[in-house]
């Protein structure tokens, strides 16, 4: 059999170049805890976390959403926890005024109640966030909902919902629809006009009993109105704590997985050097006696 002289040496060199070069991939890899550093070494790998970094991307998205609705969805709950709070005296003062031998100086006082009361459900309504934005004007948010024409409070806010997305199909409203707390007879704002023309015609005659009862079932109807539009900010201010919760933990899953696809095992990449530097260490040795010998040493 022939053994040619320029062969074997060939095959030798190509391994050595081989498993140098493996020997400088595992110690990048240690210098960088990467397992790689360019997408070419393993396809499949860098797709994979390629998917997963952008899913990532996508959770911390919606999270920083839910988290601006859910604090816009608290603001506007506290406004009607406050606004609820002066309907309920609204209550009051009127069935006092009700249940009262009525006087003059016992109506005036009454009637500037209700006023100092009405004012402050219709600042409430005119409340604006840190932006300058209306809160509960709809998508007519610059401007105040509730003005004052001639004496008469008018509704000029909308009841279009501002919807947040929170999933890849999924949205939830931001915003509340307030223009039927106070509405009755097609007035959106009946409640507030009708204790604006009790306080008028009270200065000159005390109101009667029909007039009181009426406003004391508009004052209920409101506060139920209230009640609702604040279990519907509960109901939705769940599912955001919810979603957010489930996104939280898809983050934490998925990190798991990007650093197992991503990050460098240090014992078993160092196994891996130091047994690709013995194939050296010997491939050398190997390669340095083959030098060495010739063919016409045993002839």
């Amino acid at each position: 059999m022939r053994i040619s002289s320029l062969s074997q040496p060939q095959r030798m060199l190509t391994t050595l170049e081989t498993s140098n070069t493996q020997i400088q991939k595992l110690q990048d890899q240690l210098s960088t805890q990467q397992k790689q550093t360019l997408p070419s070494e393993d396809p499949l790998n860098a797709a994979r976390t390629a998917a997963l970094t952008q899913q990532q991307a996508m959770t911390a998205q919606y999270q920083q959403n839910i988290t601006t609705a859910n604090d816009a969805l608290t603001r506007q709950d506290t406004l009607l926890s406050s606004m609820s709070d002066l309907v309920l005296s609204l209550q009051d003062q009127l069935r006092s005024m009700n249940n009262s031998t009525q006087s003059t100086t016992n109506t005036t006082g009454h009637t500037a109640q209700l006023t100092s009361l009405s004012e402050g459900i219709v600042s409430l309504l005119n409340s604006q966030d840190e932006e300058g934005n209306y809160i509960f004007a709809g998508t007519n948010n610059h401007q105040p909902p509730v003005i004052k024409v001639k004496g008469e409070y008018q509704w000029q806010g909308n009841d279009e919902t501002q919807s947040v997305q929170v999933g890849q199909q999924q949205s939830i409203s931001g915003s509340t629809a307030v223009s039927s707390l106070f509405a009755a007879g097609g007035d959106t704002l009946s409640f507030l006009n009708k204790l604006g023309e009790l306080s008028q015609s009270a200065s000159q005659s005390p109101p009667d009993t029909t007039t009181l009862s009426a406003l004391m079932q508009q004052s209920s109807d409101a506060s139920a109105q209230v009640s609702s539009a604040r279990a519907s900010i509960g109901s939705r201010k769940n599912q955001l704590t919810q979603l957010f919760d489930r996104y939280t933990d898809l983050t934490a899953a998925n990190s798991e997985v990007l650093n197992h696809l991503q990050s460098t095992d240090t014992v078993e990449t160092t196994l891996q050097l130091q047994a690709w530097l013995k194939t050296v260490e010997y491939s050398s040795k190997a390669y340095g006696l083959m030098n060495q010998f010739s063919l016409f040493d045993v002839i």
